[in-house]
């Protein structure tokens, strides 16, 4: 107990880390989950690694103002992970609104209950998809691994130039990647669908009295769907390399990370 309350500060600074990635990353952050469930999983999985961070030292600032950087610093990396994650799910999302947008379907939208944002309604499936992908691949898992891994790779970081050169130089990467893998997604329907146009335009050249307007629409929706259904093992397999290359560049942007 004395331990304890001697290292309530540590405590402390563990859990606004842990706070941080909660309130941003994929499937934590859903208001599905009462806030008293994410609040007492923060409390017992900062439990669970304190003892392990606090043997190992973590120096804490005497006074107020350098304690306060501490925490904006630790919140920083919570929030940076948990952020890391969010983009690749804006990526499926991403991948579904061009596929919407090709077959007609754009208007249609929904509310997603993870981020809080109107999307198109394929582009919460394919949302939807990446979630189920994301916990067969015990990612929920991986994202608090991630945190505990965060304090042997990067224990301390500080607010300087350095941290902030180093914060854009992976936020540039990581929306690159982010229409890299939607543009993976959505190339076999996209470019079927782009196939079908160019068809439907020589129909409509060739048999001018026919209305392709009318035919060509429900004739894409179909056939959109179709690929869709053929091509899903793919786009689980995609999902699936993207979110473990995330977790990989999580753990590499750490140990490279100017401290």
């Amino acid at each position: 107990m004395y331990y304890f309350v001697y290292h309530f500060q540590v405590f402390l600074l563990i859990m606004m880390r842990l706070n941080a990635m909660i309130m941003i990353a994929p499937f934590f952050s859903s208001d599905v989950i009462p806030f008293r469930i994410k609040a007492l999983i923060s409390f017992l999985v900062t439990l669970v690694i304190f003892p392990m961070v606090a043997a190992k030292g973590y120096r804490v600032p005497g006074d107020m103002g350098g304690y306060f950087l501490l925490v904006l610093s630790e919140v920083a990396i919570g929030l940076f992970i948990g952020f890391l994650i969010s983009v690749i799910f804006a990526a499926f999302q991403l991948a579904g609104e061009f596929f919407a947008v090709q077959i007609g379907f754009g208007i249609n939208e929904v509310l997603d209950p993870i981020g809080q944002v109107s999307v198109p309604l394929v582009g919460q499936f394919k949302n939807l998809i990446g979630l189920l992908v994301l916990l067969a691949m015990n990612g929920h898992h991986l994202m608090l691994q991630g945190i505990y891994r965060s304090y042997e790779l990067a224990p301390v970081m500080g607010v300087s130039k350095a941290f902030m050169g180093g914060l854009f130089k992976y936020l540039l990467y990581t929306f690159s990647g982010m229409f890299v893998v939607a543009l993976k997604i959505a190339l076999p329907i996209v470019g079927i669908i782009f196939l079908m146009e160019v068809s439907l335009g020589v129909l409509s050249k060739v048999a001018p009295q026919m209305n392709i307007m009318m035919l060509g629409f429900p004739f894409k929706i179909v056939i959109a769907f179709v690929v869709m259904i053929v091509v899903t093992p793919l786009i689980v397999r995609i999902m699936w390399v993207s979110l473990e290359r995330a977790f990989g560049f999580i753990f590499k942007m750490l140990a490279h990370w100017p401290g």
